[in-house]
């Protein structure tokens, strides 16, 4: 579970958080939709631990991202657009470099790499991961994300510029997390993404939270046909 309660953060005179409120459940997809310059990031970097909150109070997974970081990031599994893995090794060795990190067994790490390998149609984790294309990157970052099978994923903009047949495998392991009880926070543009995977929105701009619903709460309420008009709708406003 994510809790977010009153959650402020600044850069010099510039508030980037204005005192935010929401929370993600296990077993559900929950989408964080804003503009650019909203407080998205800002936000993802104090769950992550990365960023320390001016004030307020973050919890994932029960623990304090400022007091408990250590727990917050053995609990947490991050997928971000740019996928930052180790050019020179090949997959099964960026993941498994992660896996040792996180005090993983050797044999779970294999065996559920190669679960996650047949869920996500892996068959280059043999190849250096500089020869991959960006949704293949994209696809072993996945599976490198989650290989201590932690409870809570945060997931930046996961599709941004993958190809089809991409975009429905990374679909098909958001599912797969969603059905496993893990609590899913998405962050993406992509508005149909966010119609097929989220069950509950939560729309941030400039620091604050401006509207929350499920996808079809959200249309109805701004009398809109699509989620990308109901976004338009309450960011203009």
């Amino acid at each position: 579970m994510i809790e977010v309660r009153e959650l402020r953060k600044s850069f010099g005179q510039v508030q980037a958080l204005k005192g935010i409120s929401f929370h993600c459940e296990p077993g559900k997809v929950t989408g964080l939709l804003g503009p650019n310059g909203a407080g998205k990031t800002t936000t993802i970097r104090i769950l992550s631990t990365i960023l320390k909150p001016l004030s307020g109070i973050a919890m994932v997974n029960g623990f304090d991202v400022v007091r408990e970081s250590d727990k917050v990031r053995a609990s947490l599994g991050v997928v971000l657009e740019n996928t930052g893995l180790y050019r020179r090794l090949s997959g099964d060795e960026n993941v498994l470099y992660f896996a040792d990190l996180a005090d993983v067994p050797r044999d779970e790490a294999l065996e559920r790499m190669q679960f996650l390998y047949k869920l996500l149609e892996i068959d280059y984790g043999k190849r250096q991961a500089g020869t991959y294309s960006k949704g293949m990157a994209q696809k072993i970052n996945l599976v490198r994300s989650v290989i201590h099978d932690p409870p809570v994923l945060i997931l930046d903009e996961p599709t941004a510029g993958l190809d089809v047949p991409s975009t429905v495998a990374v679909r098909t392991f958001v599912e797969q997390q969603k059905e496993a009880g893990k609590t899913v926070l998405l962050s993406t543009h992509l508005m149909n993404e966010v119609e097929l995977l989220c069950d509950y929105v939560y729309i941030i701009n400039l620091g604050l939270i401006v509207a929350e619903g499920t996808p079809e709460e959200l249309k109805k309420r701004t009398q809109s046909s699509s989620l990308e008009e109901a976004f338009m709708k309450v960011v203009m406003e």
